[in-house]
């Protein structure tokens, strides 16, 4: 679950939370998230100082045989990453030992 300064809890209403995961923050302090479920990743807005809510609008499937790690490094391209959270750093990892 994303945790900002320690307080924020992180909301899903098209997202079933037990499969969300935080993935990281992009370079414009935007939080990515992962939804195993549904294999897609999206952005995260905060609809107030402690609270961060998925935009399903945003959502980017991932294409059939392309992993997480792949979509972290594709996103952190278009994006930039300020931090990854312990997946993201994992999964990018991943992507890193497959080279």
């Amino acid at each position: 679950m994303y945790i900002r300064d320690g307080s924020a809890r992180a909301t899903f209403d098209e997202y079933s939370e037990g499969d969300v995961e935080y993935v990281g923050s992009t370079t414009e302090g935007t939080p990515m998230f992962f939804d195993t479920a549904s294999r897609s990743v999206f952005k995260g807005e905060y609809d107030d100082k402690e609270t961060v809510v998925g935009r399903p609008e945003t959502e980017r499937e991932l294409e059939d045989r392309a992993s997480i790690g792949e979509a972290i490094e594709t996103l952190g391209d278009e994006f930039g990453w300020e931090s990854l959270s312990t997946f993201g750093r994992e999964h990018a990892r991943d992507v890193e030992n497959d080279e």
